[in-house]
C-alpha cells in the first residue's frame, strides 16, 4: 500500500469520530433517557433527525469530493462535530438537545466512511481497496474505545463529561492529523481535479435508474435497518433481559473486535480468490445468524457473544463491500457522486432504524423488533442477489 502513514492517520481519525460522533449515542442512550427524563422514542428521534440531515447532504458531499473538496470535506466536518458535541453537552431541554444532533448530523455527512472513501477512492483510484480495507481495520473498533470511554467518565463525573472530552479529542488530535494525512494524498493525487466540462455534463439520474443501482440501494437500506435498530437499542435490550452492567459493557465492547474479524475473515477469502461481488453476501448470512442468536439468546451470556461476533463480523464486511461492490458495478470515474446517492439509503436506513426500533418497542417488545429485523435482512438479501445477476449479465453482454 502505497503512502501507508496517511492511511493510519485517516484509519486513526476515522476510529475516533465514529466513537465521538456515531457511537457515543448508543453508549449513552440509557443514561439520556434516566437524567433527561425522555422516551425512548423522542431520543431516537433525535439521533434520526441526525442521521437524515446527513443522508439528505451525502449527494452535494459526494459531488463537492469528485470537484477536488475532499480535505476541506473532512476537516471542515471534523470541526463540525466537535462544536455539535459541546453544544450536546450543555442540553438542558429537548430543544438544544435535538439541535446539537442536527449539527453533528451536518457533520456525519462530510466526515466518517462515505466520504472517507469516496476521498480515498478519488485520489487513489483503482488501488483505493487496500487502503479501504486498512482504515476498516483500524476504525473497527471504534465501538470498543466508544462504549467503556463514554460509560467510564459518564459513572466518574457526568454524560456530560464524556461529550467534552471526545469534543476535546477530535479539535485537538483528529483535526491535525487530518490535515497532514490530506495534504500528502492531494500530492499524489490520481485524479484530484478532472476536467470540468465532465464534472459539468454529468448527469447523476442516469445512474439513478440503472437497475443494478436500484437493487443495491435497497440491499444497503435493509442492512442498515437491521442493523441500526440492533446497535442502537442493544444497551437497553440487555437492560430488559437482565443483564448485569458488567456484561452489558462487556457485550457491547466486543462489537469492534467483531467487525475486525469479519474483516479479517475478507481478506482471507480474496486472497483464496473469492470475487468480493460473491464474499459480500457473507454479510447477510452472518447478520440473519446473529439476529437468530439473539433472539433465542435472553441472558445466556455464550448465545450473546455468539450474536455480538456474528453481528460485528458482518458490519465489518459491509463498510468493506459497500464502497467496493459500488465502484466495481457503478464504477469508478463519478464514485463521489453515486456513492453519496447510494448513502441516501444506507444512511437514511441508518436514520430511521433508531425511531422504528423504539417505536415497535412500545407497540410490544424487543423480541418483535428482532423477528421483523430477520425478514428485513432476507428482503436485503433477495435484492443483493439480483443486484449481482445483473452486473454479470452486463458482463457478458
Amino acid at each position: 500500500m502505497d503512502r501507508p502513514t496517511n492511511i493510519l492517520f485517516l484509519a486513526i481519525a476515522q476510529t475516533l469520530l465514529w466513537a465521538g460522533l456515531y457511537y457515543i449515542f448508543p453508549a449513552l442512550f440509557a443514561r439520556w433517557e434516566i437524567s433527561l427524563g425522555y422516551s425512548k422514542t423522542a431520543i431516537a428521534s433525535a439521533f434520526t433527525s441526525a442521521i437524515i440531515i446527513s443522508s439528505i447532504l451525502a449527494p452535494f458531499v459526494g459531488n463537492l469530493i469528485d470537484r477536488g473538496y475532499g480535505r476541506s470535506i473532512l476537516v471542515g466536518s471534523s470541526i463540525l462535530g466537535a462544536i455539535g458535541l459541546i453544544t450536546l453537552s450543555f442540553s438542558s431541554g429537548f430543544l438544544i438537545f435535538f439541535v446539537s444532533w442536527s449539527v453533528i448530523g451536518i457533520a456525519l455527512s462530510g466526515c466518517l466512511y462515505e466520504p472517507c472513501f469516496a476521498y480515498v477512492t478519488k485520489v487513489r483510484g483503482t488501488k483505493a481497496k487496500d487502503a479501504i480495507i486498512f482504515i476498516t481495520l483500524i476504525a473497527g473498533f471504534a465501538g470498543t474505545v466508544s462504549f467503556p470511554v463514554s460509560n467510564i467518565f459518564a459513572d466518574l463525573i457526568n454524560w456530560q463529561a464524556s461529550a467534552r472530552i471526545f469534543a476535546g479529542v477530535i479539535l485537538f488530535f483528529v483535526v491535525p492529523i487530518l490535515l497532514i494525512s490530506t495534504k500528502s494524498e492531494n500530492k499524489h493525487s490520481v485524479n484530484l481535479k478532472p476536467l470540468s466540462n465532465k464534472i459539468d455534463n454529468y448527469k447523476l439520474r442516469n445512474d439513478l435508474i440503472r437497475p443494478e443501482f436500484i437493487s443495491l440501494f435497497f440491499s444497503f437500506l435493509a442492512l442498515a435497518l437491521a442493523h441500526g435498530m440492533v446497535i442502537t437499542h442493544i444497551i437497553p435490550l440487555l437492560i430488559e433481559r437482565n443483564i448485569p452492567n458488567a456484561i452489558q459493557l462487556f457485550i457491547t465492547a466486543l462489537i469492534g473486535p467483531s467487525q475486525v474479524v469479519g474483516r479479517i475473515i475478507m481478506i482471507i477469502l480474496q486472497k483464496q480468490k473469492f470475487s468480493i461481488n460473491i464474499i459480500s453476501t457473507l454479510t447477510f448470512i452472518l447478520k440473519i445468524v446473529a439476529t437468530i442468536f439473539l433472539i433465542y439468546a435472553n441472558n445466556n451470556i455464550y448465545l450473546l457473544i455468539l450474536f455480538v461476533i456474528f453481528q460485528g463480523s458482518g458490519a465489518g464486511m459491509t463498510s468493506i463491500a459497500r464502497p467496493v461492490v459500488t465502484a466495481n458495478i457503478m464504477g469508478y470515474e463519478r464514485f463521489g457522486s453515486v456513492s453519496g446517492a447510494m448513502a441516501v439509503g444506507y444512511i437514511g436506513g441508518s436514520a430511521l432504524s433508531p425511531i422504528i426500533g423504539a417505536q415497535i418497542w412500545e407497540w410490544n417488545s424487543y423480541d418483535s423488533m428482532l423477528r421483523i429485523i430477520s425478514v428485513i435482512l432476507l428482503m436485503g438479501f433477495v435484492s443483493y442477489i439480483i443486484a449481482l445477476k445483473i452486473n454479470h449479465n452486463n458482463k457478458i453482454n
